[in-house]
């Protein structure tokens, strides 16, 4: 039993990968959404949060598993990250790439949203 545990747990270590983050919004003093581009099988979550006076470092991973083939379809995956601080007027960070992410009032695309153009 514990050798099925312990290959389930690597195969997903061996899955999981970084995803690249296009954009965030600011929902409110202490929250983001952060965008992502993903498979429609993807499982993506906030893996780390580092907050600095003048930084917010955000990484997202991905984990995905497809039997058979599929699409090369993109689905935008938005995450919400806590923050500890207000974000005041810090950057935002990809802890995959070193980035900074550009911030954005709407979600893409941007006529699914009140309010947007």
């Amino acid at each position: 039993m514990a050798v099925v545990l312990f290959l389930a747990v690597a195969a997903v270590r061996l899955l999981d990968r970084g995803s690249a983050m296009y954009y965030y919004r600011v929902i409110d003093d202490r929250a983001l959404a952060v965008g992502t581009i993903e498979g429609s099988h993807a499982w993506t979550r906030v893996t780390s949060v580092v907050e600095t006076p003048s930084t917010i470092t955000i990484t997202v991973n991905s984990t995905s598993i497809q039997l058979g083939p599929g699409t090369a379809a993109g689905i935008p995956v938005e995450n919400v990250v806590n923050l500890r601080d207000p974000i005041g007027d810090r950057i935002v960070v990809d802890g995959n790439s070193g980035n900074v992410v550009q911030p954005r009032r709407c979600p893409p695309p941007p006529y699914v949203a009140s309010g947007c153009p």
